[in-house]
């Protein structure tokens, strides 16, 4: 426990402190603020590294081979289930709020005009507009650099963090609390500058960083299964790439509303993340049910050569 102990106290530290001038500088509402609190958060993702580090961890050992042949379908499932997670929780999301769907254009109108005027002006579609815009951060020349971003932060939760507390309290009681301890890391940023949810939303604040720590259990779930199931540290990298990197469901509506954007659409709300938390549960019993397994056939095979 002292390694985690360290590590927990360096990349929070380090972090908060970043995130706080940050958040800082964001409310001063100037562009500079602006600049400054987007380059603190970036700089934010590498403090888990730097914590991992500081702590001792084996970061040579984590795996860096990206392994791309032999993880092909793994590789594509990090790449495309975001997307397909974020449709299916907006979808759930605009079943319940259905006044809240809208592909007239109005999100475009009122945030994006010069984009919204032009489309108007070419005559095409809303529809195919929001098609491109789904599909276009799956291309992005920014992918790249979201990786590096996204290894930054793996390095020390799925690299370091992960591992020590499965090897202390077994698979699910470890992502559930490295999950909530990852959601905790974001807490500066979300009271003080409304980083994700904003500060008008229903509940707030303290709704929020409750919904927030389900989407990282979430996403640590199916991380942490990724990083086991490649040997790589460059899989659950490139899968927050892709997490991140996702399309904004805000484009279908749901601007109007904005003290809802705790539920949604963007899957980090408490009905949008319904459908990949679904799929992270089961995620999680299939594993812990391989692990009893393989736990069951060891013991055997010892047995037997007593």
């Amino acid at each position: 426990m002292y390694k985690i102990r360290r590590y927990l106290i360096f990349t929070f530290v380090f972090a908060w402190t970043i995130g706080i001038i940050g958040a800082h500088d964001h409310n001063i509402g100037s562009a500079g603020g602006e600049l400054s609190f987007s380059l603190s958060l970036a700089f934010c993702m590498f403090m888990p590294t730097l914590g991992a580090f500081l702590c001792g961890a084996d970061i040579p050992g984590m795996g860096w081979r990206p392994r791309f042949r032999q993880n092909i379908r793994l590789y594509l499932f990090a790449w495309l289930a975001p997307t397909f997670f974020q449709l299916a929780g907006a979808a759930l999301y605009f079943l319940i709020f259905r006044e809240d769907f809208d592909l007239s254009g109005g999100y475009l109108a009122i945030y994006r005009p010069a984009e919204y005027a032009d489309l108007i002006h070419s005559g095409k579609s809303y529809i195919g507009y929001v098609a491109k815009e789904i599909i276009s951060p799956l291309f992005s020349i920014y992918f790249p650099t979201s990786v590096i971003l996204g290894l930054g932060e793996e390095i020390g939760w799925r690299g370091f963090l992960f591992p020590e507390l499965d090897s202390r309290f077994g698979r699910t009681k470890a992502v559930l609390l490295g999950g909530v301890i990852h959601g905790a890391w974001h807490f500066p940023v979300m009271l003080l500058a409304g980083y994700e949810y904003g500060k008008d939303y229903i509940g707030a604040p303290v709704l929020g960083l409750f919904a927030f720590c389900v989407f990282t259990v979430m996403t640590g779930i199916i991380s942490y299964h990724l990083y086991e199931k490649s040997t790589s540290i460059w899989l659950p990298a490139f899968y927050h790439a892709a997490v991140n990197s996702v399309f904004n469901p805000y484009i279908l509506g749901a601007y109007k509303h904005a003290e809802r954007r705790i539920f949604g659409p963007v899957d980090i709300g408490l009905i949008s993340v319904i459908p990949a938390l679904v799929f992270a549960v089961f995620l999680l019993r299939a594993d812990n049910q391989r692990e009893r397994e393989e736990l069951g056939l060891l013991t055997e095979q010892n047995a037997e050569l007593q």
